[in-house]
């Protein structure tokens, strides 16, 4: 074959493949981010068994979908098809190509031809003998104003608390950006995220061949992967992905969507016709938030689209005749806090304090606090940090054993954590102090006495003895910049005939030929007088440390000028470990 031949048809060949590039890359434009991945990248380092997103029935956009979700549908996911009616369109997350089994084929063609017979809802009372109608409407849908959340119980987290692992491939940034994340959701609503110990149900932040995706809520019994695969490490995207993992679907799924945007079935993508899938009023709460189109879980105006400036989806015009912008990936919006809020159920008094320092008071502070009030203040503190918590105000009715009114402090980040105290009356209690980087703060009035109330400050410290067999050392602030003239010291003791393991997963500090700046000193023993082993500054991390004896002493130093992301790192007992021990240049003995 001569080149005047072969030439022609590799112009064809490229210019395909650019569409298919194309059109992978902007399938997902709703999240922002390309849903694809590279096989090659997959987090091998990974030995939790966790419940795979990748290995789901079918997808729905960015969601999971196992055999359970199917019922929603009225799937029948064991039929076997062996034909893709759709050949190889779509992504990993989503489209037909990608995914081999038949099952999940079968699964697909289904839900995709049911689509077609009812016509986005156009059909109505579709009704399945023994099941609800796909596209559900009547009576029972009326005066509803539902948001897209689930309605399962066994999906919410229980006391809003998700215990995570990440995997071992994600960088040091990536892990802050996760935890920054995460923290936007704690201090917006009652979640509480925390590095999961033994607890049997958590999430693992992986990234697998399926690329960006989740299940939503908790599925149980066991861990669940939250896949953050390429281009997906965004902070609004993992927000979003979040969003999955607390129990939202997309907000363009409620049942009450054709009442607020209107679905333009022309411009979608041949076999992503099932995307825009309304939910049935019962999957999801009613909660009383209106349809919200500035929802991080809202899809942008070109999702699945055939072309970049084609709507699949059109917000209604508001009463200034202007269309509301859909599909921001930048922050939480107002409608998704309340929504979580009341989803967890959330005290409507008290919130969650991040910064360094703060105060808190009950509610009408000092002129009297309401009966049957109920307040909940998460203090959230970098992890190596303490909270100290001072009462400068006490004035709440006194009872035996403070049964009607009482302000509790607890020393971690939920109710059933170690109780530091329990006070009512007009005595200031005595300062407390948090053993680690949280706690838990609960006021309660059922009497109709009327005092002044509580008022409290707390503030953050860094240093101090640890003694415990695990646990994590951060810089102040992190995952933010760390703070400017700190000085942290810590003292590590584990168990007797072990030593001190030490791991970063995070390191970035100004960096100084000599780390005579900023800088983390790292000594074998108990004070600063013992062996040095490292003195580390710049953005290579340490590499594994370990003590010669049961103890571990560190510094943190940051002057005056350069901030930078600081360090994360994990500690634990360790006897027949290898490390690797870190050379010490000569000039900083």
């Amino acid at each position: 074959m001569g080149w005047e031949t072969l030439y022609p048809r590799m112009l064809v060949w490229l210019v395909a493949s650019g569409i298919v590039f194309y059109r992978e890359l902007w399938v997902c434009a709703g999240l922002d981010y390309d849903y694809t991945f590279d096989g090659n990248e997959e987090d091998r380092t990974e030995t939790i068994d966790y419940k795979d997103p990748c290995k789901a029935a079918i997808f729905w956009g960015d969601i999971a979908l196992d055999d359970e979700d199917l019922n929603i549908f009225q799937i029948d996911s064991t039929i076997d098809l062996t034909q893709n009616p759709f050949g190889n369109l779509g992504h990993t997350t989503g489209g037909l190509g990608d995914h081999a089994m038949s099952k999940k084929r079968g699964a697909l063609y289904q839900l995709i031809e049911k689509i077609r017979r009812i016509g986005f809802g156009l059909e109505q009372n579709n009704t399945v003998k023994g099941k609800v109608p796909l596209q559900f409407s009547g009576q029972n849908e009326k005066n509803r104003v539902p948001r897209a959340a689930t309605s399962r119980s066994e999906r919410i987290w229980p006391g809003g608390v998700i215990p995570y692992v990440i995997g071992g491939n994600f960088t040091g940034s990536q892990q802050a950006m996760f935890k920054q994340a995460m923290r936007h959701w704690e201090k917006h609503t009652c979640m509480t995220f925390i590095e999961r110990s033994d607890e049997e149900s958590y999430i693992v932040f992986t990234h697998r061949p399926c690329g960006c995706c989740s299940y939503v809520g908790r599925r149980g019994n066991g861990p669940q992967a939250i896949s953050i695969g390429k281009n997906c490490d965004k902070f609004g995207i993992v927000v979003h992905e979040l969003g999955h993992v607390i129990g939202f679907w997309h907000e363009h799924t409620r049942p009450d969507r054709d009442n607020h945007v209107t679905i333009i079935r022309e411009n979608i993508q041949p076999g992503q016709e099932y995307n825009f899938l309304k939910m049935e009023p019962g999957e999801v709460n009613s909660l009383g938030e209106r349809y919200d189109f500035d929802s991080i879980m809202h899809y942008a105006r070109n999702t699945f689209s055939r072309g970049m400036f084609l709507d699949t989806i059109l917000p209604s015009r508001d009463d200034n005749g202007i269309r509301p912008a859909i599909g921001q990936r930048t922050r939480l919006s107002k409608g998704d806090i309340a929504q979580a809020r009341k989803l967890y159920r959330c005290p409507a008094c008290g919130e969650t304090l991040q910064e360094s320092n703060g105060n808190l008071s009950s509610p009408g502070f000092p002129n009297g606090y309401p009966s049957y009030t109920h307040c909940i203040w998460r203090v959230s503190v970098t992890p190596g940090e303490k909270i100290v918590l001072n009462f400068t105000t006490m004035d709440l009715y006194k009872s035996s054993l403070c049964w009607y009114d009482y302000i509790e402090v607890r020393d971690g980040y939920w109710r059933k954590s170690p109780l530091l105290g329990r006070f009512c009356g007009d005595k200031v209690p005595e300062v407390l102090t948090s053993t680690d980087s949280r706690m838990w703060i609960e006021f309660r009035s059922s009497s109709n006495w009327v005092g002044k109330g509580f008022a409290a400050v707390y503030e953050a410290i860094c240093g101090g003895e640890i003694r415990k067999n695990e646990g994590q050392i951060q810089s102040p602030n992190y995952p933010d910049d760390y703070r400017p003239m700190k000085e942290c010291v810590w003292k590590i003791t584990v168990s007797e005939g072990y030593h001190v393991g030490l791991t970063f997963q995070s390191f970035e500090i100004e960096k100084h030929d000599n780390c005579v700046y900023d800088h983390l000193e790292v000594r074998d023993g108990t004070s600063e007088n013992s062996p040095l082993i490292g003195r580390f500054c710049g953005h290579e991390k340490p590499e594994d440390i370990r003590s010669t004896s049961n103890t571990l002493w560190m510094k943190f130093f940051s002057d005056g000028t350069v901030n930078k992301a600081g360090f994360a790192a994990n500690f634990f007992k360790g006897v027949s470990i290898t490390f690797f021990q870190t050379s010490v240049p000569q000039h900083w003995k």
